[in-house]
């Protein structure tokens, strides 16, 4: 080795023996003695107290918001070795390998998390911090929507996968990567909903809608890792838009949806998304035919968001009557429309269908009911509830609401103990149906955040906490929204490239088969 290779070694080994001791001071772990008590909680961003959490979360890291010298993260249970780290900024971040193995050892039991500050004349011990361990483990994965919070940012969206064991997070298509029939970036696909059959992730299905007026939206479905742009229209009738997968894989239930916007001059939220018109269909995957159904696709009213239950002898969807059979009027209409929950049989071998049936009245509710998902045991029917119309994302006072189908008869019950005073939407069940993870606004009105509630025994909810973030201080910089999850067992094996390949694919179709203006008759499905 030449003398100048020698120096360089040298100097890299020192570098590395500088940061390890750098490393070493920051975590080693010293006496806490002498200790006073703070007889209080410690003041922390996220709040992981009083919570129950899956044995197989991500650690919470958390930033201490008290003032000291140096700060203390100490967390224990009844077996295992303590989880132990120190600070001199505040960002406590747990060491993950040690973290899932005190989770695991603890299944069931407390977890407890103590915090110390360090000031001038010692150490101030803070309250102890006592959370549960649930049993019942949550989907690994949560696969959502990563969008600007403001309407006129739509061509800056992607679709992203979070392991919600640790923070590997993946994305899986970003609209900015599309490109236009020139090969120029299209940076304009509005990517939509994405859903899975079955809580697994070989089977997906992506909704899109390109920049260009002059071309319709798209489905790409995805199976078996390849993906392809299937065609839903019927003759002049618009492409599906919300979808749900039959639990056969046989066939979707999808919505087609001619959406109008409205503004506020004022306010936070200052849109409003409108179903000028809207009604529900069938897309059967292995024939590519669409079909539709009368019961669910009238023409005096609207239908939208529909949901398969688990035995798939149900379909669930919200309906309204159309109080604009001219198409006038609807910026002084639009938010006197309230949608019913309802929903019609189904029978699975004959595919003979049953007659609409109103599950939760909007005028009796005094709320409109949107985006409702049945837990996959088939128990719990959860929905947002809402003053008017079917975008509750956009609408302080949206709530989540929870029905037991069990009980015959049985009302609807506001969740108060994980609601907030701003909007709370978007909510998705885990596959054992212990777990929901919905959006909510609730810090700041404007951002939405994903948050974790745990189903406890006669079917309330424990305190709901944020999405772990390796870095504390993630939300405080994060200007994008979170919506639409989606827990799933597995990754999605389709690749990000097959992807965007489809997606490339459809925003290149001849453009003979634009959406009708606005202002044109609706065309029933036929």
């Amino acid at each position: 080795m030449s003398r100048r290779n020698r120096i360089l070694l040298g100097v890299a080994l020192l570098a590395l023996l500088a940061l390890a001791a750098v490393v070493g001071f920051e975590n080693r772990a010293e006496t806490l003695q002498p200790c006073a008590e703070a007889h209080r909680p410690a003041a922390t961003y996220p709040d992981y107290s009083a919570i129950v959490i899956p044995p197989n979360i991500a650690p919470l890291n958390l930033k201490v918001l008290e003032p000291g010298r140096k700060f203390c993260l100490r967390v224990s249970a009844g077996a295992g070795a303590p989880v132990e780290v120190f600070s001199t900024g505040g960002n406590m971040r747990l060491q993950p390998g040690a973290w899932r193995k005190l989770l695991e050892a603890n299944r069931g039991g407390e977890l407890r998390m103590d915090i110390y500050a360090r000031r001038e004349s010692g150490w101030l011990h803070f309250a102890t911090a006592r959370n549960r361990i649930a049993a019942e483990e949550i989907d690994p994965y949560v696969v959502y929507r990563y969008i600007p919070p403001v309407y006129n940012k739509w061509d800056q969206i992607s679709i992203r996968q979070r392991d919600l064991r640790g923070f590997d997070e993946r994305i899986l298509v970003d609209n900015q990567r599309s490109r236009d029939p020139g090969g120029n970036s299209a940076g304009s696909a509005c990517l939509n909903c994405h859903t899975f059959l079955n809580h697994g992730a070989s089977q997906m299905l992506l909704h899109l809608r390109p920049a260009r007026k002059s071309q319709i939206p798209a489905m790409i479905l995805a199976r078996q890792g390849r993906a392809e742009m299937v065609d839903t229209r019927d003759g002049p009738a618009p492409p599906a838009a919300y979808t749900s997968w039959h639990p056969s894989g046989k066939l979707l239930a999808f919505s087609r949806n001619r959406l109008v916007q409205v503004f506020h001059t004022a306010g936070v939220e200052t849109r409003e998304v409108v179903d000028q018109a809207s009604d529900l269909g069938l897309y059967l995957v292995d024939t590519g035919q669409v079909q539709a159904v009368s019961e669910i696709s009238r023409p005096d009213r609207l239908e939208t968001f529909p949901v398969w239950s688990p035995d798939g002898r149900y379909l669930y969807f919200s309906s309204a009557p159309l109080l604009w059979p001219d198409n006038k009027n609807i910026h002084l209409l639009y938010d006197k429309v309230q949608y019913d929950l309802a929903r019609i049989a189904y029978h699975p071998v004959t595919g003979r269908w049953g007659q609409v049936e109103t599950v939760v009245a909007a005028a009796q509710l005094g709320k409109s009911v949107s985006l409702a998902q049945v837990s996959p045991d088939g128990r719990f029917l959860m929905f947002c509830g809402h003053d008017y119309g079917s975008f509750p994302i956009f609408q302080p006072s949206s709530d989540l609401y929870l029905l037991d189908l069990s009980r015959s008869g049985a009302a609807p019950r506001r969740l108060d103990e994980i609601n907030s005073g701003r909007t709370d939407s978007y909510h998705s069940w885990s596959s054992n149906s212990r777990w929901v993870v919905f959006s909510s606004k609730r810090e700041d009105g404007m951002f939405a955040r994903f948050y974790i509630s745990h189903l406890e025994a006669g079917g309330r909810f424990g305190k709901p906490f944020v999405m772990p973030q390796e870095d504390p201080g993630f939300y405080g910089r994060c200007l994008m929204t979170f919506n639409r999850p989606e827990l799933v067992r597995e990754p999605v094996t389709v690749s990000p490239t097959e992807l965007m390949r489809a997606i490339n694919l459809a925003t290149r179709r001849p453009e003979d088969a634009a959406p009708a203006p606005s202002d044109t008759p609706w065309q029933p499905l036929r």
